[in-house]
């Protein structure tokens, strides 16, 4: 009877140190980095601005932080979103909608910083996964966007 307990607890800490190691290998993660310029923009705006985006997915986690400076008029706010800088979803050369608004930080309206995440669908994540959002900075001259940058990720460990 001692030796069926002893088998019997280590198949379950076997079982259980399995599941630990499976556990760990649940989601892999993602990064993207891309540079933002007018050039970017559909479609295309002139101007000096650029800046900077990367974006972590890490299970169904995305964290998005950049830099922005040099825009050529004041941030502008795009209505609704309550904010001037947005993860959006589209193919490259192809405007799509806001996904998620970032927050801005400025001590100046034209240089700045951004960050923000979102916990993404299914369906979110395999468009990120895709190349399939893009980073995009609005201003008072260019409410499109001023600058834009596609987030094609690789899988990272």
């Amino acid at each position: 009877m001692h030796t069926r307990k002893t088998n019997r607890w280590t198949v379950l800490g076997m079982l259980g140190a399995g599941l630990l190691v499976l556990a760990g290998c649940g989601g892999q993660s993602y990064v993207a980095t891309t540079q933002l310029s007018g050039a970017n923009e559909v479609p295309p705006v002139t101007t000096n601005a650029n800046g900077v985006a990367t974006a972590t997915l890490d299970g169904d986690k995305l964290t998005v932080t950049g830099t922005f400076s040099g825009l050529q008029s004041n941030l502008q706010e795009v209505s609704g979103t309550g904010s001037a800088a947005h993860v959006h979803q589209a193919a490259q050369g192809t405007n799509g909608p806001v996904v998620f608004s970032l927050g801005v930080t400025t001590s100046e309206q034209r240089n700045g910083s951004y960050t923000g995440t979102k916990n993404l669908s299914k369906e979110e994540q395999e468009a990120f996964k895709g190349g399939l959002f893009y980073v995009n900075v609005h201003s008072v001259n260019a409410p499109g966007g001023e600058i834009r940058g596609q987030l094609i990720p690789t899988e990272s460990d």
